[in-house]
């Protein structure tokens, strides 16, 4: 799904929740669920879609109804690191879509 179809996909009640996913360098990707699947979502050329900071998502984000949720995903390490015990595979946080100001 591209950028510019979020929006009419909320409002049509086809997505469940949007999640803003941090990935390595500091930047995120914007992922939606559609049917219980996760979407990446893709710029205009239809590439992965990356954000610096949940503000520039919310800005991104700015037509998109709050009817839904969205998260603030932060992939864990603890299969990578050695001694650790398994542990959650990410921690999520639910966040306002849209900035208070």
């Amino acid at each position: 799904m591209k950028v510019n179809e979020v929006a009419g996909s909320v409002k049509a009640g086809q997505v469940e929740e949007l999640r803003l996913v941090s990935v390595e360098g500091g930047s995120y990707t914007l992922h939606a669920t559609v049917g219980g699947t996760s979407e990446r979502v893709l710029n205009a050329d239809g590439d992965t879609l990356h954000v610096a900071s949940v503000d520039q998502a919310r800005k991104l984000l700015v037509d998109v109804p709050d009817t839904v949720p969205l998260y603030l995903v932060q992939p864990a390490v603890y299969d990578e690191m050695v001694g650790l015990d398994s542990g959650p595979t990410d921690s999520r946080e639910q966040i306002p879509l849209h900035s208070s100001h």
